[in-house]
């Protein structure tokens, strides 16, 4: 039954959401760069620097002496307007354009008042320094013919002179504009990107899990540094982390060990033997995961072989450090006889690539690869496969058909929830039987039914979030639960 596609804030994780942004960084950077550029730009297109010339005036009535103050101060707010009306009139007008030989004021007049004084400043801003000079010498020159009617009792004095303004009054402070339009254009980027992550559709915790996919929960493997302390982080010491690495964390190599006594579980029930590990998507972490549980897996006592089934892009032999005597293709292609190579230090046997291979679903399908299971079914307790992503190649599918058991290594926040359930679809039609999902790289989210108390663990490997779709596009189809509901432990746990 298809799932229902309703979004819940409940199943989001902010520490997925913040490792996006961290991925996107040199993104928000360049996002806030371009708006600083583009608010530049702007500036040097639209802003035009103005200058004012100022001067202070004492307002006086005639009748109470020179020097009386208004006793009414509010008369001084009107004179203000006045002054304003004033100069915007047709008269002063007329004056400016026979003194200074324009046809209109270069500049705009304020007046304002000093509070609770008889102190009136008149300001002239202009587009130069000399039209607003002018302006207002040439308005203080002149009020007095002016106003005799407006200011029949009043008179202004001239407190201060005005001078030529050196600076504009309108500067731009760009480092301010630098900084505002930085966060501006950063913050767009971020919420574009959080929109995103919004409209993924990728599994972020068990509980999305369990409501967007169709499928079992197998198991949970969480994060867990590789590189713990500086140094190893500056070196890359680790490639990639084994259980049997000192940089092996307790709770990863415990929730390892728990995969393993599921899949050894689910193999014993039926004497299946072959288990096959594969992935929607590159860098999802299958191959630690099939290496890991081969590992495991011999601990225990096993025969175990591991094998790489990815001709396209073999990585076991970098994961493990063995460069091994024979190519899987010359086996497959007849050329080498099918003698694993034995890793005593892992006590695990091993058939490795190391190039690519051009015919390697050719290979796959082959009566080679047929004869090549038969043959290392009678000696082995457990055969590995690590296989290629299957939404890039179909090898898959033909060694889904040949072997026992199948797992589907799912990465946390990495691949959207359709396309899990599509190609769920097709390792269910395949004759191995489907165990279920493991849930790989989760980071936990304090307060969350994925965080464990213990802090942070699993493991990441430095695999990207690249991921692509190759051709699954089948729709949901209804699944059986029969198959797989007594395989392995309780359903939905890890």
């Amino acid at each position: 039954m298809e799932k229902e596609q309703i979004f819940h804030w409940s199943e989001l994780n902010y520490v997925c959401l913040l490792l996006r942004l961290g991925r996107n960084i040199l993104l928000i950077l360049m996002a806030g760069l371009i708006a600083v550029m583009l608010s530049l730009t702007g500036i040097q297109l639209l802003h035009e620097d103005e200058y004012s010339a100022s001067a202070t005036l004492a307002v006086n009535v005639k009748s109470s002496g020179y020097s009386a103050v208004l006793s009414d101060l509010s008369a001084t707010s009107e004179i203000a307007t006045t002054f304003t009306q004033l100069f915007e009139s047709n008269m002063f007008g007329e004056v400016a354009a026979s003194q200074l030989r324009v046809s209109s004021l270069p500049g705009t007049l304020s007046a304002s008042v000093i509070p609770e004084t008889n102190l009136l400043t008149l300001c002239v801003t202009a587009l130069s320094p000399e039209d607003a000079f002018c302006t207002l010498q040439l308005m203080l020159d002149n009020y007095d013919t002016l106003s005799e009617h407006a200011f029949q009792n009043i008179v202004l004095k001239e407190l201060n002179s005005p001078s030529v303004p050196t600076a504009p009054s309108n500067p731009v402070h760009f480092g301010s504009v630098c900084k505002k339009a930085f966060v501006v254009g950063a913050g767009i980027m971020v919420l574009l990107l959080l929109a995103a992550a919004l409209q993924a559709d990728t599994i972020q915790s068990t509980a999305a899990f369990r409501r967007k996919l169709d499928t079992r929960l197998f198991a949970t493997i969480h994060h867990e540094k590789k590189n713990k302390t500086i140094k190893a982080k500056l070196k890359q010491s680790n490639k990639g982390l084994l259980i049997t690495m000192p940089a092996a964390g307790f709770h990863f190599t415990e929730e390892i060990g728990k995969l393993a006594l599921k899949v050894g579980y689910a193999a014993k029930k039926a004497d299946r033997k072959v288990i096959l590990v594969t992935s929607v998507a590159e860098n999802e972490g299958k191959s630690t995961i099939a290496a890991n549980l081969a590992l495991s897996l011999a601990q225990s006592d096993h025969k175990v072989l591991l094998i790489d089934g990815d001709l396209h892009k073999a990585a076991q032999f970098k994961l493990l450090g063995h460069k091994p005597k024979q190519e899987m293709a010359s086996i497959l292609e007849g050329k080498a006889p099918c003698t694993p190579d034995y890793l005593e230090r892992y006590h695990l046997h091993t058939l490795f690539s190391t190039t690519a291979s051009e015919k390697a679903a050719e290979l796959l399908a082959s009566e080679g690869m047929t004869r090549l299971l038969e043959t290392c079914r009678k000696d082995m307790d457990y055969i590995i496969i690590d296989t290629p992503p299957m939404a890039m190649f179909s090898d898959v599918e033909v060694l889904a058909d040949q072997a026992d058991l199948s797992i589907l290594v799912v990465r946390q926040d990495c691949v959207p929830a359709r396309v899990i359930n599509d190609t769920v679809d097709v390792l269910e039609q395949c004759k191995a039987d489907f165990l279920g999902c493991v849930f790989n790289d989760v980071r936990s989210a304090p307060f969350t039914s994925d965080h464990h108390g213990y802090g942070y663990y699993g493991y990441g490997h430095g695999y990207g979030y690249q991921y692509g779709y190759g051709g699954y596009d089948k729709g949901h189809r209804s699944r059986g639960k029969e198959k797989t509901s007594g395989q392995g432990g309780d359903h939905g746990r890890a």
